[in-house]
């Protein structure tokens, strides 16, 4: 590379030089401008300011607020597209924003809202996590508004703060990805984060696997994690949620969010004190099926359910009002199955169902409905039963058959005088078990995401087992905990998750420059 030198004081000054050089490298923008993918970065040692590490809308907006204050930036992906699970997600919550006012919906008391949501998490939520997120949610509206993000409506059952995406997740992710790009963020997907470089108890990089299987160290001072959480981690759900693995179902993106950025933290000493197995439920889930199929519209409404026991265990409509709250009463149950005839069957496909849910409308007919029912079925996983008598589908399923059949003449009463004396199901959702054939399917809860994990300061700073800041490192969205307490709120501030994750990471980027004196 070099010519050979002549005397010993020519080669001192050629070391010395190249010493400088390794030594001025950390501490700089990002090296690699000119290399936009993967392929060329297997191996290679790389230098930034700040490394995004997950792209969903934590990592987006990290990686953009960062660069926008002057920071370079590097933002890892493992999958080869961006987003993760936000590319499925409905939208995001905002309060008192201009968005919202010019809507017509009312401006709220930010403290009334901090207090219902902290009665909602039986104050285990930080209060201070919670009020930061208010009182910036309504800037972070107009932030992602200007970098082209459009919203279609506000709603919501509790406080109006949901903010539905145009063009939902998908394209959420992909206006922010452009954003990013136009900023000059260095996005490297196909190349997972596995290891934090730490010196003299800083961060000071990161470790990644490129596609090609090789390794990849980044130096860097600033590390923000934005991996999404642990929701199909099995281990770490049995370990911190400790809910039986066979009551549940994921539905997000397949390997997604596996835990990989809290772990990470972990292991270098991050507290684990708010990793307390917060599940986000959204109700009722045939094994096998796929999230807003046809099949899906129709499982989740408020049809008559019952546990093993062969009894009713809470309004079938609480999967609409509070879907979180439900898939609570859902998992304590051994087995719940939803019962319905032939009938019911048909009434499905030709009229449709009777709730409205967000991927479907009221009375929309269904059908595919039965082809989708027969596509589980051929997968064997026993979780369709079908009988001509109420007894022979009691032993099908495996419950006590002079129970479900009070159960049902129960239930066909209260439909009859239109009252439900047990759990005050709404009128309109009591319908009767007529004659067979009669159906009984066996339903999971399903779920999204898990809503708890690092401990944190407002400011998005991980801690340590002592309490103690550790310098460089950040986290954001579902890697972090104190933010949620043991149920996700949906039925209260709707959008809180996709909120918070979009808030959270612009919180990291801007402590993460003030720590770099951007």
């Amino acid at each position: 590379m070099f010519k050979k030198l002549a005397g010993r004081k020519q080669i001192a000054f050629v070391i010395i030089m190249l010493l400088l050089v390794i030594i001025m490298l950390p501490g700089c923008g990002s090296s690699t401008k000119t290399d936009n993918s993967t392929d060329n970065a297997a191996g290679e040692t790389m230098s930034t300011d700040v490394v995004v590490v997950g792209s969903g809308a934590t990592g987006l907006s990290a990686a953009i607020q960062a660069s926008q204050l002057g920071c370079g930036v590097i933002l890892l992906e493992k999958n080869p597209t961006l987003g993760g699970t936000t590319s499925m997600a409905e939208g995001m919550a905002g309060i008192n924003d201009e968005y919202a006012k010019s809507l017509g919906i009312p401006t709220y008391d930010l403290v009334e809202v901090l207090n219902k949501a902290e009665h909602y998490h039986h104050w285990k939520a930080d209060p201070e996590l919670l009020m930061r997120f208010y009182q910036n949610s309504a800037d972070t509206i107009a932030w992602v508004q200007d970098l082209g993000v459009e919203f279609n409506i506000v709603q919501g059952m509790g406080f109006k703060t949901h903010h539905t995406y145009e063009g939902m997740g998908k394209q959420f992710v992909k206006t922010m990805g452009t954003a990013a790009e136009n900023l000059g963020v260095q996005i490297m997907t196909s190349t997972a984060g596995q290891e934090l470089i730490m010196k003299d108890g800083k961060v000071a990089g990161i470790k990644a696997k490129a596609k090609d299987g090789s390794i990849l160290t980044i130096n860097a001072p600033v590390v923000i994690l934005a991996t999404g959480g642990y929701s199909t981690n099995t281990e770490m759900i049995k370990k911190y949620a400790g809910v039986d693995l066979e009551k549940i179902a994921y539905a997000g993106v397949p390997d997604s969010n596996n835990g990989d950025g809290i772990n990470m933290a972990l292991a270098v000493g991050a507290s684990d004190k708010k990793l307390v197995g917060v599940i986000q439920y959204f109700g009722a889930f045939m094994d096998g099926d796929k999230f807003s199929s046809e099949l899906y519209n129709g499982m989740v409404q408020p049809m008559l359910r019952v546990n093993q026991d062969g009894k009713r265990f809470i309004s079938e409509s609480m999967n609409q009002m509070d879907p979180c709250m439900y898939g609570n009463a859902h998992v304590q149950q051994d087995a719940v199955y939803q019962i319905m005839t032939k009938a019911d069957l048909d009434r499905f496909i030709t009229q449709g169902a009777p709730s409205e849910l967000p991927y479907y409308h009221a009375n929309t007919p269904l059908p595919d409905f039965l082809n989708q029912i027969d596509r589980i079925v051929k997968m064997d996983k026993g979780n369709v039963f079908v009988a001509d008598s109420i007894d022979a589908l009691a032993d099908m399923i495996k419950v006590d058959k002079t129970t479900l059949k009070e159960t049902i003449d129960r239930y066909n009463g209260y439909c009859e005088t239109g009252k439900d004396l047990e759990f005050g199901k709404e009128a309109a959702f009591l319908s009767p078990i007529g004659d067979g054939p009669y159906y009984a399917f066996k339903l999971k809860c399903g779920y999204f995401c898990t809503n708890d994990g690092l401990e944190i300061t407002p400011q998005a700073q991980v801690l340590d087992t002592n309490g103690q800041v550790i310098p460089g490192l950040y986290a954001g969205g579902n890697d972090t905990g104190g933010w949620c307490g043991d149920t996700y709120d949906i039925a209260l501030i709707p959008g809180t998750t996709q909120g918070w994750a979009a808030n959270s990471g612009r919180f990291a980027a801007e402590d993460a420059a003030r720590y770099l004196n951007k």
